[in-house]
């Protein structure tokens, strides 16, 4: 049977996501906000994605690179983790594990994403069901392939025109 559960505020999405990551054998993909990525690491969720990459797996994820996020994407690329930058970010997010299990958003007028607390209400939608999973994946490769690699952002925010960080 397939589990189908509606998160009502970013504490329910990240306690969702550490135990969806918990589960993480091979492979994870996100999409998030910079804010979301905040979260993930006062709350251990980056110790769940370095402790998967230590067994082996691969994490990649998509999110919007600006000034006051370096911080949190250098710390995700020194972890290992493959990052790009996307431009306009629209605050849908999404988190895929092992393509078998995700947690996404679904949309709703009305939240700054930018501007997030752990009681603010957004609408999460987690599920089992490997035809979703597929779909998010699907999605994901998409962003991925059109977003800009996060050296290359940092490098620019930087003002930098060699490959270093």
């Amino acid at each position: 049977m397939v589990h189908k559960t509606i998160l009502e505020n970013v504490r329910d999405v990240v306690a969702a996501s550490s135990s969806l990551l918990e589960s993480a054998q091979n492979d994870i993909i996100w999409l998030l906000p910079p804010q979301m990525l905040v979260f993930a690491g006062q709350f251990g969720l980056t110790n769940q994605t370095k402790a998967l990459m230590a067994k082996g797996g691969r994490v990649r994820g998509v999110t919007e690179i600006s000034g006051p996020d370096l911080h949190v994407v250098r710390e995700l690329l020194d972890f290992g983790e493959e990052v790009r930058h996307v431009d306009q970010y629209q605050g849908e997010f999404m988190l895929v594990v092992d393509k078998r299990e995700s947690i996404s958003s679904i949309p709703q007028q009305g939240v700054d994403i930018g501007a997030l607390s752990l009681d603010d209400r957004v609408v999460g939608f987690w599920t089992d069901d490997l035809s979703y999973a597929e779909y998010l994946f699907t999605t994901f490769e998409a962003a991925w392939n059109e977003a800009v690699d996060a050296y290359k952002r940092i490098n620019e925010l930087l003002g930098q025109s060699s490959p270093q960080i």
